[in-house]
Order: structure tokens, then sequence, then C-alpha cells
């Protein structure tokens, strides 16, 4: 993963962050996932295509129905209303126009190793780069809400 050094002015002052970047504006397509999920199976790159492309519907489809989708490995993904600064005073005028967007939620998946701490299995192995040519040591991820 690459980041850059950032600049922003917290509580008035000026601090300085890492920020994730990409390298690219062109992000991986189903094509390329469909062909290096193949590689990793015996499905074809064609049927592993098929599936990815109807992923979205299916888990359109569950949600509509109230339920998150939960993909081992991967995380779950639930609808998030937002209403930005439209509340009420009383329950009875909650109402649907309160609502400005839905959103898809995604919280990655978390799993607990011995002695009980919590990784995230998608960014355990993250090796950071810094634009400027420094690498940095890795660093192991842990999740501070243990449960």
């Amino acid at each position: 993963m690459y980041f850059k050094k950032c600049c922003l002015k917290i509580g008035g002052k000026l601090k300085w962050f890492p920020r994730a970047i990409t390298l690219s504006s062109t992000p991986v397509n189903t094509q390329e996932l469909a062909e290096r999920i193949a590689e990793m199976s015996t499905a074809s790159p064609g049927d592993v295509h098929l599936v990815l492309r109807c992923l979205p519907t299916v888990m359109s489809d569950f949600m509509n129905t109230g339920r998150p989708v939960h993909i081992d490995g991967l995380g779950s993904f639930f609808f998030k209303l937002s209403c930005a600064g439209r509340g009420v005073d009383t329950p009875e005028e909650v109402s649907r126009k309160q609502i400005k967007a839905i959103r898809i939620q995604f919280l990655p998946e978390r799993q607990r190793t011995y002695g009980n701490r919590v990784i995230r299995p998608m960014v355990q192995d993250v090796e950071l780069f810094s634009l400027d040519g420094e690498i940095e040591e890795k660093q192991e991820e842990t999740d501070g809400n243990e449960e």
C-alpha cells in the first residue's frame, strides 16, 4: 500500500498525517479479478466472471429483505441511511422524507488469533511504502475494539 504525507488543520494547528493513495486511476476490473481467481481455482475465467457479475444483484436482493451479507474472509455488507442533519423532535415525525441517501456499509472481516488478538485478514500482510521512497516496516494490524 502506498501513502503520502498530507497536512491538515486540526484544532487550529497544522498536523501531518499519512494518507493512503492509489497509483492508478484505473481500477482492477471484473475480468482481471476473474482471471486471477481462476488461476487459484479449478473454475474457468468465464465461470468466475459470471459469478462476479451476479454477486451485486444477489447481495442487493438479500439486503433488501433486511439481511446483511457476510462473505468469509472478506467481510460484511449492509445498508446504511444518510439523513444529514434532518432530525425531528418526536418519534411520530420520523419518515422516509428525512432520508437523503441509501449507502452500503462494508466492514472487513475480523478474526481472533491465539491470545485473543483481533486481526483483519485483508490488511494483515499489507506493506507500507512512502512515495518519498521510504519503506516502512510491516505493522501488525489489530483492532482496538476487542470483543
